[in-house]
Order: structure tokens, then C-alpha cells, then sequence
């Protein structure tokens, strides 16, 4: 399921760190319509079951601001479970011009446009990603995180195992990944500021090949890493 939301900022611009902002929106959405699914959602260690990417209108980044051609953005959100898609549309639906408080700045929720999906038909599909792919390792034992762009050497084992997490979400088959392959075709890496880290990232284009129900699957979740 997949939809897309659209915003009026009070001023043209929002903070390098949007994605906190946008984070603690949709949290303050969800704990409005259901605080059990809310809790469901954001138990800790608990994997979420949607993907976002904010479209940001001619962005030019300052220190701590990134300043915007106008006063619209908007979020594309994607969720393969149909039902917590519903649920988040919902949701997002109570908030419609309901104003949310950022910093020196707020937002407001003008429009939801439902996004009809594609089938997928083949074993390989060129993709432009909305937002950039952090592809991240987890080490258990020492909790630290390494962070890979598509130049790296381990960024596709990386990618596998983070899909591979999230398909047992699903109760999907990892064989399905056996054959997967990710290539960057116009691609390039960039640095983005996460909380307080700034981490690699991969932004544009790429070809994803491998088993159809697997590309039906990441088309429709996106690839959560």
C-alpha cells in the first residue's frame, strides 16, 4: 500500500535533522488513533513495518537548516502489510490540518493521495530510490553500527541481511534472496546527518534482479536497511 502526504510548512524551510521531526510525527499520529498499535509498532526491538522518504522542494542546506524553494514538502510512505498501511493512513487521515509544532517552525497535513502499485512481472527492475538507502551492520556484541554506500565491497551482503530481517516480519521464505543482486547504475554516495552520526548513504538509481515475489515484495515495502 502506498500513499503520499502533503504539507505546508510555516516557514520554507526544516531542520538538517527532519527525520526526527517526521519520526515524532508519525508517533504522535499513531498514539492518537490506537495506542496499542502504537505500542506494537515501537516495542523496542521491534522492527517497523513501513518505509518513508520526505520529497523536499529544491533544497539548499545550510549548518542546521536545510532551506526550501516554498512552504510544501511532502512524505511518500509505502507499507507491504496492507493492513498496517490502512492503519497508518487512517491515522495520518485524523491529523489533516491539525497544525504540528517543529521547532521555531510547524506543519500541516493539507492532502493524502492513495498511489495505485505496479505488478511485478520480471526478474529485473530498474528503481529511482525516494530517499538514500542506508544500508546498515549492527554488531550485537559490541553495539556499534558501520555504515555502508554502494562504493563499499560489503554494502550488498549488508543489504541481504537487513532484507532477510525483515521478510521473516512477513513469514516470507529467504531462499527467495538466493539469487538477489543489487547494481548502482546512476548512482552516487552521500553523507547524511542521522541524530547526531553522519553516516555514508547511496542515492539515485539502481537495478534490483532476482526472484519475482522478492521484487514484488521490496517494491511494495522499499528497502529498509
Amino acid at each position: 500500500m502506498r500513499f503520499k502526504m502533503y504539507f505546508e510548512l510555516e516557514k520554507p524551510q526544516i531542520e538538517v535533522q527532519y527525520r526526527k521531526s517526521i519520526i515524532s510525527y508519525i508517533k504522535h499520529a499513531l498514539q492518537e488513533y490506537d495506542e496499542k498499535l502504537y505500542q506494537e509498532i515501537y516495542a523496542e526491538n521491534n522492527k517497523k513495518t513501513f518505509t518513508w522518504a520526505a520529497i523536499l522542494s529544491k533544497p539548499k542546506f545550510e549548518q542546521e537548516i536545510i532551506q526550501l524553494q516554498d512552504n510544501n514538502f511532502s512524505i511518500l510512505f509505502s507499507a507491504y502489510n496492507y493492513l498496517y498501511g490502512l492503519h497508518l493512513y487512517n491515522a495520518f487521515l485524523a491529523q489533516q490540518q491539525k497544525k504540528f509544532s517543529l521547532n521555531q517552525n510547524s506543519m500541516l497535513l493539507k492532502n493524502i493521495v492513495m498511489i495505485p502499485e505496479k505488478s511485478i512481472n520480471s526478474d529485473k527492475i530498474q528503481v529511482k530510490m525516494a530517499s538514500p538507502i542506508i544500508c546498515r551492520n549492527h554488531n550485537r556484541e559490541t553495539l556499534k553500527d558501520m555504515y555502508y554506500s554502494f562504493e563499499r565491497p560489503e554494502f550488498e551482503k549488508y543489504i541481504k541481511i537487513n532484507i532477510e530481517e525483515q521478510m521473516k516480519q512477513e513469514n516470507l521464505d529467504s531462499s527467495l534472496l538466493e539469487r538477489f543482486k543489487i547494481t548502482a547504475i546512476n548512482s552516487k554516495k552521500t553523507i547524511i546527518k542521522l541524530y547526531e552520526k553522519k553516516i555514508e548513504a547511496s542515492i539515485g538509481q539502481f537495478q534490483l534482479e532476482g526472484n519475482k515475489q522478492l521484487l514484488d515484495y521490496l517494491y511494495k515495502a522499499g528497502i529498509r536497511c
